[in-house]
């Protein structure tokens, strides 16, 4: 098996296990998230204003924000900045 075959499998696991816990998450819960993603959002769209990079605005990218925090915004764009 190649690289991208293991890669696959794993972010499928990542998947699988998301999905798992977010169905096990209380109404609370899953309104925190939504909240948290909509800040994210909010922040991305700020950090794109902000600096001469092609930040991209998607529901996962907004979704890294919303659960890291600050980190996951700094993820989001080491990443954009290196790919």
């Amino acid at each position: 098996m190649n690289y991208e075959t293991v890669l696959s499998y794993f972010i499928g696991a990542l998947i699988v296990l998301f999905c798992g816990w977010l169905f096990s998450l209380k109404t609370k819960g899953i309104f925190k998230l939504l909240l948290n993603t909509a800040i994210g959002a909010v922040m991305l769209i700020a950090l794109a204003t902000f600096t001469p990079l092609n930040i991209p605005l998607n529901p996962m990218s907004a979704l890294t924000v919303g659960i890291l925090g600050l980190p996951g915004a700094a993820l989001v764009f080491v990443i954009v900045c290196f790919l």
